[in-house]
């Protein structure tokens, strides 16, 4: 006598296929995630990363578990049951991707000596529209720019500005200061420190220092570095020591141990 073999339920297969649609539709969110709003490095130094497996552990997880408590073949409302689940479903994908969206980095700003993340919802209201004439009123979409800040000579804008420093909004968050990255190239060159000071600084780390100038595809000699503020990391910069090209940016240490 042979025994049947054990057949699963049919709110377990509904529940997986539920699943794995989930799944194919959380891949699709995170592709322009990733390669666009938080590109590379900048995707868990950012936030991205965080927020994104948050969102997706909730959305992913929860539905396809509704769907196994509550699916069973011929119960009356099951299909209105199912559409309200994945209403439900994508309302919340839909909010925490645009909690994304607006927390993106839409600017790489180079200030002084060192860049910094600028948030897209992080300008003060009315902030956006003072730089319209510079072009800079609307925060791009598909990825963050990299500009340059020019403090301000008038002495009460410079004020202003310090006062706004002391309430936690920088300079970068003031567009109507950007210029075009050509402006700053000089700037950029004169601040960078060469790459056996990145070396001391993250003393355990040679072999990724030698990874990430090697992938610039230039000797050592023609690399150098400049902090990044970008959140919840700080990051380490690779420019070409001639012309103050961004080539890297990297999840070394870019400050010295306190």
């Amino acid at each position: 006598m042979t025994s049947r073999p054990l057949k699963a339920p049919p709110r377990v297969g509904a529940s997986f296929v539920h699943l794995g649609i989930s799944g194919a539709i959380a891949l699709a969110v995170f592709l322009p995630i990733y390669f666009f709003w938080y590109p590379d490095v900048l995707f868990q130094s950012a936030g991205g990363k965080d927020l994104f497996f948050i969102i997706m552990g909730v959305d992913v997880t929860l539905g396809p578990l509704i769907t196994l408590i509550i699916f069973k073949p011929g119960k009356r409302g099951l299909a209105f049951d199912l559409v309200v689940i994945a209403l439900l479903q994508m309302g919340a994908l839909g909010y925490g991707v645009w909690v994304l969206f607006e927390a993106r980095p839409a600017y790489i700003a180079y200030v002084k000596d060192r860049y910094e993340i600028v948030r897209a919802n992080g300008f003060p209201e009315g902030e956006l529209e003072k730089a319209h004439a510079k072009g800079y009123d609307h925060p791009p979409v598909t990825g963050p720019k990299l500009v340059g800040v020019k403090m301000p000579t008038d002495p009460d804008e410079q004020f202003k500005v310090m006062m706004s420093g002391f309430a936690g909004v920088d300079v970068q968050y003031y567009p109507r200061y950007y210029v075009p990255y050509d402006e700053v190239r000089n700037e950029v060159r004169m601040q960078a420190m060469p790459i056996a000071t990145l070396r001391k600084r993250n003393p355990h780390r040679a072999a990724e220092i030698d990874a990430a100038v090697a992938a610039t595809g230039k000797p050592e000699d023609q690399v150098r570095f400049l902090p990044m503020r970008s959140g919840k990391l700080d990051l380490a910069v690779l420019v070409d020591r001639k012309t103050g090209d961004v080539l890297r940016i990297t999840s070394l240490v870019p400050w010295p141990e306190e």
